[in-house]
C-alpha cells in the first residue's frame, strides 16, 4: 500500500492481514530497491510472526518519502500496488491530533510541516503512478469506511482471492503500538466502524494551508483515476 499518514492504512492493514492468503498487517519502515528487498520483509516479518500455512501475499503500507521504492520494484511481477489517497481537510487536521497525543515536541504538530509532509508525499506518489507501466488499484481512503462492503469486493476480485475480505478483522501482536501504525484504541474493535472514521475532532487548520493542498490532491487524485488499472471512490 502506497499512501500518507492517516489514510486508514492501519484499518486496512488490519483488513488485509486478516485473510488467510495474507502475511503482514503494519509498516514496516523498509524501502524496496531489488528483489532482494522482498527477501528481507519475509526475514523481518517472519522474525516476530508466524507464517500462514498458504499464504500468498506480503503485505506492507509505505507513508514516507524516506522509504523508497524503486521502479523496478513497482513493475515487479511479483508486485501488487495499491495506492490510497485522503483529502487534507481531514488528513493534515488528524496528524496534528495525532502527535498532539503522542509527542507535542514533534514538528509534525506544526500545520505549515504537517502540510508541507502531505503535499509532497502527494507529489511523489503522483510520480510513482506516472512512472508504472504494469497496472495498480487506486481507492479514495474513505471509501474503505464510507463503502467498506463495494470497496473489499473490488480488492478480492482485484487480488483474486478466496474468500473474500471482510470488514471484520483480528487484534494482532503488534496492534496499536508506536511505529507500525494507528496507536489509538480505534483499532480494537475488530471491525469497520463510525469511530474509526472519527478523528479530526477538536483541531482546526487554516483555511490557505487546506486550500493549497486541496489543489495538489485534487490534481493527484485524478492522476490516478485517470491511470490506475481499477479503482474505488466516494461520491
Amino acid at each position: 500500500m502506497l499512501s500518507h499518514m492517516r489514510a486508514y492504512s492501519s484499518l486496512f492493514g488490519h483488513i488485509m492481514g486478516s485473510h488467510p492468503a495474507i502475511c503482514g498487517y503494519y509498516e514496516m519502515h523498509m524501502g524496496y530497491y531489488s528483489w532482494r528487498s522482498f527477501v528481507r520483509q519475509k526475514l523481518l516479518y517472519f522474525r516476530d510472526e508466524q507464517p500462514k500455512a498458504k499464504f500468498r501475499y506480503m503485505f506492507d503500507k509505505i507513508l514516507h518519502n524516506d522509504h523508497a521504492i524503486s521502479t523496478e520494484m513497482l513493475d515487479h511481477p511479483r508486485s501488487q500496488v495499491i495506492f490510497a489517497l485522503r483529502p487534507p481537510g481531514k488528513t493534515i487536521p488528524s496528524i496534528l491530533r495525532l502527535y498532539e497525543n503522542v509527542d507535542p515536541s514533534h514538528e509534525f504538530n506544526d500545520a505549515r510541516y504537517a502540510t508541507d509532509y502531505y503535499i509532497g508525499r502527494l507529489n511523489t506518489l503522483e510520480r510513482m503512478a506516472q512512472s508504472m507501466r504494469s497496472g495498480f488499484f487506486y481507492m479514495d481512503a474513505q471509501a474503505l469506511v464510507s463503502d467498506s462492503q463495494d470497496t473489499l469486493a473490488a480488492l478480492t476480485q482485484w487480488l483474486d482471492l478466496t474468500p473474500a475480505l471482510s470488514p471484520d478483522y483480528d487484534i494482532q501482536k503488534k496492534t496499536s503500538q508506536e511505529r507500525v501504525g494507528d496507536t489509538s484504541e480505534r483499532l480494537g474493535s475488530g471491525q469497520i466502524t463510525t469511530s474509526i472514521a472519527d478523528d479530526t475532532k477538536t483541531v482546526a487548520i487554516s483555511h490557505g494551508l487546506v486550500e493549497e493542498a486541496e489543489l495538489v490532491y485534487t490534481r493527484v487524485r485524478q492522476t490516478m483515476i485517470n491511470a490506475c488499472e481499477h479503482g474505488q471512490y466516494t461520491a
